[in-house]
C-alpha cells in the first residue's frame, strides 16, 4: 500500500515538472529569439544588459525551468528516432512547423501518460479493495491511453488539413489555370491566389500559398520551394501536380497546359471517390437497418395481429371455461 502511494506521488510530481515544462518552452523560445537579435543588433552593448536581466530573473525562471528543461531533454533520449521523426512529419502536415512544437508535444504527451497513471494508481491505492499488481496494471493501460491520446489527436489534426487541401485542389488549379492564362507568371499567380480569400480555395491551401511566396521572396529556387510546399502537406495529388509543374519547367512546355490535364485528372478522381463512398453507403446502412428500423416495423405488421390472435384464444378458452 506505502509504496503505491509513493509511486503515485511520484507520477503526480513528475506531471507537474513536465507541466513546468509546458510553460518554459514558450518563454525560452521567446528568450532565444531575443537573444540572438539583441546580439545580431549590438552585441557589445546587449550582451550585459541581457546577462544582467537573466540574473535579476525570478527564481522560478533561473532554476525551475532550466532543471525542468533538463529533465525533459533526458527523457527525450528514450524516445525512439522513428517515433520522433513520425512526430515531426505529422506535426508539419498539420501546420506546426516550428522546432520547438515537438518538444511541446512529447511534453505534453508525457504528462498526459504520468498524469492518467498516476491519477488510476491513486485510486486503486486508496480504494483497498484492488491488489497490488491488478492496481498497476490497470494504472499501466491508462497510462497507455494518456500515451496515446495525443498522438491520435496530432492524427486527426493532420488528416483534417489534408482533406482540406485535397478537396480544394480542383478548384484551386482552374483558379490558377484562368490566372496563367491571362499573362501572370507562376509565382504571381500564386500570390494572387494566396490573397484570394473565396469559398473555393481551403484556408490551408492558402497558408501553404503564402509560405511558398516567402520563400521565393527569400530567394530560395523555384523548384526547391515548390517541393517543400508539397512536402509540407503531405497530399500525394499535390505532390503530383508539383512534380508535373517542375518537370514542365525543366522540359520547357506550357505550364497551362499541364495545369489544365492536371484539374481535369484530380476531378475526375474526386468524383471517384464520391462515387465509392456512395456505394459504400448500402453496406453500412445493413446494421442499423437490422438494429433499428426492422424491429420498428416487425412490431407495426405483427403487433395488432398478436393482439387479435391473444384475444381469441382467450375468448376460445373462455369458452370452454363456460360449456364445462
Amino acid at each position: 500500500m506505502e509504496m503505491e502511494i509513493l509511486i503515485a506521488a511520484g507520477c503526480v510530481l513528475l506531471a507537474m515538472v513536465l507541466f513546468g515544462i509546458g510553460l518554459a518552452t514558450s518563454k525560452e523560445s521567446n528568450a532565444v529569439q531575443e537573444r540572438i537579435s539583441g546580439l545580431a543588433a549590438d552585441n557589445t552593448k546587449k550582451s550585459p544588459i541581457l546577462r544582467q536581466k537573466v540574473l535579476h530573473g525570478s527564481f522560478t525562471e533561473r532554476v525551475i525551468f532550466p532543471f525542468a528543461q533538463s529533465i525533459f531533454d533526458r527523457t527525450q533520449r528514450l524516445i525512439p528516432l522513428g517515433n520522433k521523426s513520425w512526430v515531426r512529419a505529422k506535426l508539419i502536415q498539420a501546420g506546426y512547423l516550428k522546432n520547438h512544437y515537438q518538444k511541446v508535444f512529447f511534453g505534453i504527451q508525457l504528462l498526459t501518460t504520468a498524469l492518467m497513471f498516476g491519477f488510476m494508481l491513486t485510486i486503486t491505492a486508496l480504494s483497498g479493495s484492488v491488489p497490488a499488481a491488478t492496481g498497476l496494471v490497470i494504472a499501466g493501460i491508462f497510462g497507455l491511453i494518456g500515451y496515446g491520446l495525443p498522438v491520435l489527436w496530432l492524427w486527426q489534426q493532420a488528416q483534417k488539413r489534408q482533406m482540406g487541401i485535397r478537396k480544394s485542389l480542383p478548384d484551386f488549379l482552374d483558379l490558377l489555370v484562368i490566372s496563367v492564362e491571362a499573362g501572370l507568371g507562376l509565382d504571381m499567380a500564386i500570390s494572387k491566389l494566396a490573397n484570394l480569400k473565396s469559398a473555393r480555395t481551403s484556408t490551408y491551401l492558402r497558408e501553404e500559398l503564402v509560405r511558398y511566396a516567402k520563400d521565393i521572396s527569400l530567394g530560395k529556387p523555384r523548384k526547391e520551394a515548390l517541393l517543400d510546399m508539397a512536402n509540407r502537406t503531405g497530399v500525394d495529388e499535390f505532390l503530383v501536380i508539383i512534380n508535373a509543374l517542375v518537370q514542365s519547367y525543366e522540359m520547357g512546355t506550357g505550364v497551362s497546359q499541364t495545369l489544365r490535364v492536371q484539374a481535369d485528372s484530380l476531378r475526375v478522381k474526386r468524383l471517384q471517390a464520391a462515387e465509392e463512398r456512395a456505394n459504400k453507403v448500402p453496406v453500412k446502412m445493413v446494421m442499423p437497418i437490422y438494429m433499428f428500423l426492422f424491429p420498428a416495423i416487425f412490431v407495426s405488421i405483427f403487433g395488432p395481429i398478436a393482439m387479435v390472435v391473444i384475444e381469441a384464444i382467450f375468448n376460445i378458452l373462455d369458452g370452454f371455461q363456460l360449456g364445462g
